[in-house]
């Protein structure tokens, strides 16, 4: 039998019980532990809460300062929240334990000006640790991001890099609908844009990412959010859209060297959404225009990469990382787990 990590999940909202569902059917993983507040879940079997047929004999933490305690894993999988402020001290908690971490929470995704002091705080523990912690989902991480620098490698020259993304929000979960505000009136979505509580989190991360990678400057990126409006009444299943009231929203992130517009983000993200699409174009020589048709499924394509980003996590220098600091991530290997180091540098 080839080398098992230990992992624990902390957070089984919808996206953190896909990904325990994923890592329970992937060979070379081994869920030791969980833990969610929600008193739905806490003191439950992890099976029940995950709605499986037999019992997994992991019950559900509900005190996650005694959890992380007692905790003894490899990796800890991270879904609780968007916010790098509302996450740190969970990831520092791990991080002090000597466990690797991958979080959902977007902000993490990449270091933007605003949030350089958290990023360096959570990189020195990482450091002094010896191990490794990594933010990754399909957006940010994946479709606006690490996948247009991937297709900058066949480029001998890079002059801008522009992506648009399309998402039909009916087909998705009813936390990422009220998230891009679906069903509000225009008011009410006006006060939540300002708010801040309706948005796609993680845009400027993603803009950053690929400047970054690319060696560019960014000296100003401006973002803008937008309603979609609902031409007529729609129905998902969790909802019902007056036509006039908000399907979604329209987000936009510009990054500019000077005055020349060098990152170009588009994120569509609305109930009724026509043609869903992942657009990417690199404007170079040779020039790259890729379309996925219908676009990277969003929750289970998050789950998939949080899962197969574990052994490039674990071959990976301590530190905070991004996407574009690791090796290129595939689908989960387990003969790669024989290949660990047994210690981080």
């Amino acid at each position: 039998m080839g080398r098992v990590l230990k992992v624990v999940h902390v957070g089984l909202g919808p996206i953190g019980q896909g990904i325990a569902r994923l890592v329970l059917q992937t060979a070379g993983l081994k869920v030791v532990g969980a833990a969610d507040l929600a008193p739905d879940k806490a003191g439950k079997d992890l099976g029940v809460v995950l709605g499986l047929p037999s019992r997994l004999r992991v019950k559900v933490a509900g005190d996650l300062a005694k959890f992380v305690r007692k905790t003894r894993a490899d990796v800890a999988i991270l879904s609780t929240t968007s916010s790098v402020r509302d996450v740190k001290p969970q990831v520092a908690a791990l991080l002090q334990k000597g466990i690797n971490v991958i979080t959902t929470c977007e902000e993490l995704a990449f270091p933007t000006p605003v949030r350089q002091s958290a990023f360096k705080e959570l990189d020195r523990l990482a450091r002094k640790k010896k191990v490794s912690l990594l933010a990754t989902g399909v957006n940010p991480g994946f479709a606006m991001d690490s996948l247009a620098v991937a297709l900058t490698a066949p480029c001998a020259q890079v002059n801008r890099v522009s992506v648009t993304r399309v998402v039909d929000a009916a087909t998705r979960r009813l936390p990422l609908q009220r998230k891009v505000g679906a069903g509000l009136n225009i008011n009410q979505f006006r006060r939540a844009i300002t708010e801040g509580s309706v948005r796609h989190v993680g845009l400027l991360e993603s803009a950053h990412m690929i400047a970054a990678a690319l060696g560019w400057k960014l000296d100003r990126v401006e973002e803008t959010i937008e309603p979609a409006i609902a031409p007529r009444d729609l129905d998902t299943e969790h909802l019902r859209i007056p036509a006039g009231a908000a399907a979604g929203v329209k987000q936009y992130a510009r990054g500019y060297r000077k005055d020349d517009l060098i990152v170009s983000l588009d994120l569509q993200m609305y109930v009724g959404a026509e043609s869903p699409r992942d657009h990417i174009l690199i404007d170079g020589a040779p020039p790259i225009d890729m379309t996925i048709a219908g676009g990277v499924a969003g929750d289970l394509a998050t789950a998939a990469l949080v899962v197969n980003s574990i052994p490039k996590l674990m071959s990976a220098r301590a530190g905070l990382l991004t996407m574009t600091d690791l090796s290129l991530v595939h689908r989960f290997n387990a003969a790669e787990l024989k290949t660990l180091p047994a210690k981080k540098k």
